[in-house]
């Protein structure tokens, strides 16, 4: 149950927390961008926060740097104006940052909290 509370609060509850964080700010709407698919910020968040968590899970943290540089690869492109860039940067150091706070937590509780007698991870 931890495990799936985790991933829930991960991902789900990830896209809620960025989007709060986005919410007070002046940011450049580019929301409206019609050259995107409809949501794919949002569907792109929650599979990063997902391959975020299990490699967490699965001990090798180290991994999100090559999911950061393939992000930044896929996402350069030189006629994006220069806000729209902040932004996305902004939003992944958001969705990235909430992940591994969650995914971190989610670790810790794994390893304290033993309520069935099973070995611990």
């Amino acid at each position: 149950m931890l495990l799936a509370s985790g991933f829930i609060v991960t991902t789900k509850a990830g896209s809620h927390a960025v989007k709060l964080f986005f919410q007070d700010q002046r940011w450049p709407d580019i929301m409206n961008n019609h050259d995107s698919l409809p949501n794919a910020g949002r569907l792109i968040g929650l599979l990063e926060r997902s391959l975020i968590f299990i490699l967490f899970i699965a001990g090798q943290p180290a991994g999100i740097g090559f999911l950061i540089a393939a992000k930044s690869v896929l996402r350069f492109k030189a006629d994006r104006e220069q806000k729209d860039t902040e932004y996305v940067i902004i939003g992944t150091l958001a969705s990235f940052g909430w992940a591994m706070v969650a995914s971190w937590g989610t670790l810790l509780l794994l390893r304290t909290v033993n309520p069935l007698g099973l070995p611990c991870i």
